[in-house]
């Protein structure tokens, strides 16, 4: 007999949708989130941009 995922399985759109809860959650109550700016923001995203690159060039895949 196949089995078959609960009613309450997640589908990748369910998923998506409970990301977009939890990061408009975290914009309204998180206070490190409310401190960001597009300034610090894009600081942070190109340290983590170099940290992909060195993991791809190492072939890390865990921390890819």
């Amino acid at each position: 007999m196949p089995l078959t995922p609960p009613p309450t399985a997640f589908t990748p759109e369910i998923a998506f949708k409970r990301l977009l809860t939890i990061m408009d959650d975290l914009r309204l109550n998180c206070p490190w989130d409310k401190k960001q700016t597009l300034e610090s923001l894009r600081h942070l995203t190109i340290e983590e941009t170099y940290e992909l690159s060195d993991s791809i060039l190492s072939g890390d895949m865990p921390e890819i």
